[in-house]
C-alpha cells in the first residue's frame, strides 16, 4: 500500500523535500511507518524519531488526514492515507 506522507517543520527541513510517498506491506502499522521514515531519512533518528524505542520524540506526532492524532503506533494503516508528521505544539 501506498501512503503519502507530509513532513512540516524540521522534518521537513531535515528530509530536503515537503513530502514522501512510502509503500508498506499489507496489514502494516503506523510503528513501520515510522520505522520505514528512518530508514528513508537517516537524519530523523535522534531529533525526531528515537532510536532506541523506534517511536516518535516526545515533540512529534503523526496525524492522519489533518484530522486525527495517532495515539496508537500499533494501529494498522490504511491505503491512500495523507499522514502528516509533525511538530506536536504545546498549547493552552
Amino acid at each position: 500500500m501506498d501512503i503519502n506522507v507530509e513532513l512540516l517543520g524540521l522534518a521537513r527541513e531535515l528530509a530536503g523535500t515537503k513530502s514522501c510517498a512510502i509503500r508498506l506491506e499489507d496489514g502494516a502499522t503506523f510503528r513501520d511507518l515510522i520505522s520505514s521514515l528512518a530508514m528513508r531519512f537517516p537524519s530523523f533518528v535522534g531529533p525526531i524519531i528515537d532510536g532506541s524505542s523506534g517511536e516518535l520524540t516526545p515533540a512529534f506526532m503523526l496525524n492522519v488526514n489533518g484530522r486525527t492524532v495517532v495515539n496508537d503506533l500499533n494501529t494498522q494503516v490504511v491505503d491512500g492515507q495523507r499522514v502528516l508528521l509533525m511538530f506536536a505544539e504545546a498549547g493552552g
